[in-house]
Formats: structure tokens, sequence, C-alpha cells
């Protein structure tokens, strides 16, 4: 890669090539969270998570948990979902067909308590204390201590990417129709009441690249098998802005002030851009990940390498060339981690 053109490598931590490739799935302002399967010692056993100190780059917890589709941390614990977006019928450690949601320490990864809602837990976020959870067709608000439903909120289409706003007022769900028409809506993170929706032609799975005037979002065509990513402001999600077209898979992160897209096919090229107005600042050679290739960390950049022989975490910092220009008071990246 032309990391001088993108970034510099501060500190980076290998798991080897052993197993499928890690995702990088939370963080906060300790650790970065990662699952896949990670070598350790001559043996190398399996893992399904790991904590990962944010400053030393060491492994400091390992836990085997059940099958997950999404994690978030915040309100001072790690938030564990096991349903499965295709009607995966669960296993032994996830009864009730994938309806368990976990509640986790942060710093051991033991298990606190096992919730079961009516349906799959898909996706899982933490805005402003609050635990929003997704199923395939409703939204729920629970009680972190008891799992107990607090609100539901029927949502009319199936959700693929779930965060809350930068302010955490509002609760961002991507998802999509029949035909595969992309509909984006926001809610309350305090009632749970829908405050706009959008529908959009094509289709995307996220992530979301929040920033204080909106959101980034990768929109995919199977026709032209390309990827415009799309900034949406306002009350009317109006699309200000936009760049591409790029390769299929490519993702949209954002930070302070770059705006990063990676290809996670590890064809395409790894980008910075101005988050305000997605103008590319530079360009390198494609990273190779998975879905959750980046984490912000108070301040620091960790990138996930898994196209060359040895899987990496890195931590990073972007090069002069991918940082310039003043913070923009309306683009100043994304919120805090979640629960700070």
């Amino acid at each position: 890669m032309d990391a001088t053109r993108l970034f510099s490598v501060t500190n980076k931590l290998s798991f080897g090539n052993y197993g499928p490739d890690a995702n990088i799935v939370a963080s906060d302002r300790q650790a970065i969270f990662l699952t896949g399967t990670f070598e350790r010692g001559k043996n190398a056993p399996a893992a399904d998570l790991i904590r990962v100190d944010s400053q030393s780059l060491v492994v400091m917890a390992r836990a085997w948990l059940p099958t997950v589709t999404s994690i978030a941390v915040g309100d001072g614990a790690l938030w564990w979902a096991t349903g499965a977006p295709l009607g995966n019928a669960g296993t032994k450690d996830t009864p009730g067909h994938g309806r368990l949601l976990l509640k986790v320490n942060p710093t051991s990864l033991k298990v606190l308590a096992r919730f079961v809602l009516p349906d799959p837990t898909l996706l899982v976020t933490v805005a402003q204390g609050k635990i929003w959870v997704a199923t395939s067709t409703d939204l729920f608000r629970i009680n972190p201590e008891t799992g107990a439903i607090i609100t539901r909120v029927a949502l009319g289409f199936f959700p693929t990417a779930l965060a809350p706003s930068y302010d955490g007022a509002r609760l961002y769900v991507l998802g999509y129709l029949p035909k595969d028409h992309m509909i984006f809506a926001d809610y309350s993170t305090t009632s749970g009441q829908r405050l706009g929706s959008r529908q959009y032609p094509n289709f995307s799975g996220g992530p979301l690249a929040v920033v204080r005037g909106g959101v980034w979002i990768p929109v995919q065509s199977t026709k032209t098998q390309s990827t415009t990513i799309r900034l949406f402001t306002g009350r009317e999600f109006t699309s200000s802005s936009s760049l591409g077209r790029f390769k299929f898979d490519t993702e949209a992160y954002v930070e302070g002030n770059v705006l990063w897209l990676i290809d996670s096919g590890g064809e395409g090229p790894t980008v910075c851009a101005n988050p305000a107005d997605g103008k590319i600042r530079a360009e390198g050679s494609p990273v190779g990940v998975e879905y959750g290739a980046m984490a912000f960390d108070g301040g620091s950049t960790y990138l996930l390498r898994s196209n060359a022989p040895n899987q990496s975490l890195l931590k990073i910092v972007p090069s002069s060339t991918c940082s310039r220009g003043a913070r923009s008071p309306e683009f100043a990246g994304v919120r805090p981690g979640p629960g700070h």
C-alpha cells in the first residue's frame, strides 16, 4: 500500500493467517473489540471475540460466544446480538432461533446476562445510554438491567444497518424494501417515534458513516456492479454530495476531518476525502478487508488489514494530505464512542 500518501503506522498487532478473517466490531476509549479466528501461541486455537488494549495493541481478553450478527459497546457493557438475517434456526448456544441478546463485561468478556427477545436480534446499538435492538420487523428499546422491552416500534422494512445520529438524539436505520429499493429512516431515541424517511433506488448494507450534518451511505447498484458514496442531510435526507463510482463492496468510515473509503473486496483503491463535500484528497492501493475495517478511539485511528500473509491491526496516523483543512463545525466527524 502507498501508505505515505494515506497514513503512517505507529503500532501493529499481527494475528497470523490462521482461520477466517478478523473484523473490528466495536471500540471504546480503552479497547478495540474484534471477532474472527486468531492465532494464540503455537497451538493456534480459535477465538470468537478478543479485546485489544487500544494503547499497547496487546490482546487483553478472549471469549468464545455464540453466533453473532451485531455488536455494540456502551452503558458499561458489550452487547452481542445472536440472530441471523437469513433465518438461522439457531444452535444449542442460541436457543429461541437466535433471539438472544447477550450483555457482556467489556473488560473480562464474561457474559453478565442473557435476554430473550420476541424475534432474532439482528442489529444492536447504544444511543445516549439507551439500548436499541432491531429484528427483521421491529425496533426494541430494552432495559439494560432486566432485558424488559421499554419501547417497540414496527419498522415496515428489513433493516441492514443501525447507528445513532451525531448528537445521539436520533437513531438512523438503513434497510430495504422489495425489489432492492433502499430505505433510510430516523427515530427518536427517547420515544421511538419515526421522524422521517426516504426511499432511494438500489440498495445498501452500510456501514453508516455519521457526521454532524448527516450520514454518508454506500449505495450499491447491481446493474453497474458499482458503489456510489452519498451524503444524506437534513430532515428530508437530501443527497447533497456523492463520490463514485467505486468497486461494488466499497464502504465508508469517518473520523475527525477524514472520510475513508475502503473496498472490502480488496480490489478497489483506498481513498481519503473531505467529509464535508466528499472531495478526494489522496488514493492508495487496496487494503483488502471484510466488513468492519476501521475503528476510532479518542482521536486515534485503527485499520484492519487482511490481504497480507499476516492479518494485522494497525494504529495509524493520517497523512497531512488526508487530514488537511480545518475541522468544519458542521462536519466534525463521528460522535464519541457509545456511552461516552
